[in-house]
């Protein structure tokens, strides 16, 4: 047991030390800006019929090749956060302002494309870009959207 012991103090020493000499810090490790948002709440209010949706980026300004998450989130008529199911969430979508979106489109990437609550969105080029959620509460119905714009920088 003491010898256990002795090789894990000397196992985190030797870690420490590593990322010490290595450089090693959080902002070199994860280039990502995740906001702290649960995308649905705890229960439903009494009026659960959704309204509209509303789309939170964790930042309206990224620079290139960083990347920002999106979450939506439902409201109904009272404005009470409502509970989304994930599947219905039919198309999250991208474009670009006055720039050729071809040119532009081998940069960009967003993941998921659909069945999420939340998208990841990262850009190698510089530019106002627009982001779109597709929501479809039954088969058949008019789709409900939200959008923001970010602002890539270098």
């Amino acid at each position: 047991m003491k010898y256990i012991r002795k090789y894990l103090k000397l196992t985190i020493i030797f870690v420490v030390i590593l990322m010490i000499i290595s450089g090693c810090n959080s902002s070199s490790i994860i280039d990502t800006v995740v906001p702290e948002i649960n995308p649905n709440p705890d229960t439903n209010p009494v009026n659960n019929t959704l309204s509209y949706i509303k789309m939170t980026p964790s930042s309206s300004t990224i620079k290139t090749s960083q990347s920002l998450q999106l979450v939506v989130k439902g409201y109904n008529s009272d404005d009470e956060w409502v509970i989304l199911d994930k599947s219905k969430v039919i198309l999250w979508k991208w474009t670009v302002k006055e720039q050729c979106y071809d040119c532009v489109e081998p940069y960009v990437t967003l993941t998921p494309k659909s069945g999420s609550l939340s998208t990841t969105f990262t850009s190698g080029v510089t530019g106002t870009f627009y982001v779109v959620v597709y929501y479809q509460e039954n088969t058949g119905a008019e789709y409900i959207t939200d959008y923001v714009e970010i602002m890539v920088t270098k």
